[in-house]
């Protein structure tokens, strides 16, 4: 991976509104047991599961389907919390039994931080990272799974604190371009303004699901009055921005991640 050729982290937590099975947010002595925020009896699903080395991985193209997690650890710092976040894209596709073995608690004292949410796995529905940038390309070993930090945020704290809500609006400090390829198939949610959000990643933190199984989705979502779920393929290529560094993300309430585009219905 060239050095400015970089991850935009698709926050796929309830502190962002992103979906997260169990988010974390605790002081270090809360009385949180040590699998919060893991993956909670989340079923296999037919994806890859074994490690890819990174220069197998291709940002500008071959991202759909690719499998990946994260770690979010920080501090509270006055009104906010403060995340570096460790993306494991392009090291490996988090292998599912070191995963499921990470303690949130012995991550704390690890990292030395007060909280650690675990994100999950997780698979891209994109096809291509267009531009984005990794914080620190540095490689830690993260109870064995290796891992870089591929963003830093700042979640108010009460933002945090009300934890995640499906259909509702989350604006995350990003600069990034994702492109989804003409031919491809995309997931969207329309909002009752008839603006459109495109499904960026899907969870199996919640229930099984491949990406074969999303074009029946609209049908196992509870949509709020007014709201659509839709799928179709692109007859040309699709790019999502992040314009002015902001992006406005929502979730499902299976805990799926999409970005809003500029693109109308």
């Amino acid at each position: 991976m060239t050095p400015r050729m970089h991850l935009p982290v698709v926050f796929s937590l309830g502190l962002l509104g992103c979906g997260s099975a169990t988010p974390v947010v605790a002081a270090p002595d809360a009385s949180t047991p040590a699998s919060d925020g893991a993956v909670l009896d989340a079923p296999a699903v037919d994806a890859p599961t074994g490690d890819a080395p990174a220069g197998d991985v291709d940002f500008a193209r071959g991202v759909r389907g690719r499998r990946y997690c994260e770690v979010l650890a920080g501090a509270i710092s006055g009104p906010t919390v403060q995340l570096d976040v460790y993306n494991t894209y392009g090291l490996n596709e988090c292998p599912d039994a070191a995963w499921r073995a990470l303690d949130v608690a012995a991550l704390r004292t690890e990292l030395g931080v007060p909280v650690v949410v675990l994100n999950g796995p997780r698979y891209w529905t994109i096809d291509a990272f267009e531009s984005a940038a990794v914080q620190d390309p540095t490689v830690r070993s993260l109870g064995g799974i290796p891992m870089r930090v591929a963003g830093r945020i700042e979640v108010p704290l009460a933002v945090a604190a009300a934890g995640s809500a499906p259909y509702t609006e989350r604006t995350v400090r990003r600069d990034s371009t994702v492109r989804f390829a003409g031919g491809g198939r995309v997931y969207e949610l329309i909002d009752p303004m008839d603006r459109v959000y495109v499904m960026q990643s899907y969870t199996v933190q919640r229930e099984a699901q491949t990406e074969a199984s999303l074009s029946e989705l609209g049908a196992r979502l509870q949509l709020p009055s007014g709201w659509r779920f839709r799928t179709r393929v692109l007859t040309e290529d699709l790019r999502v921005v992040a314009e002015g560094g902001l992006a406005t993300v929502s979730t499902d309430d299976v805990g799926n991640t999409y970005q809003r585009s500029q693109q109308r219905p």
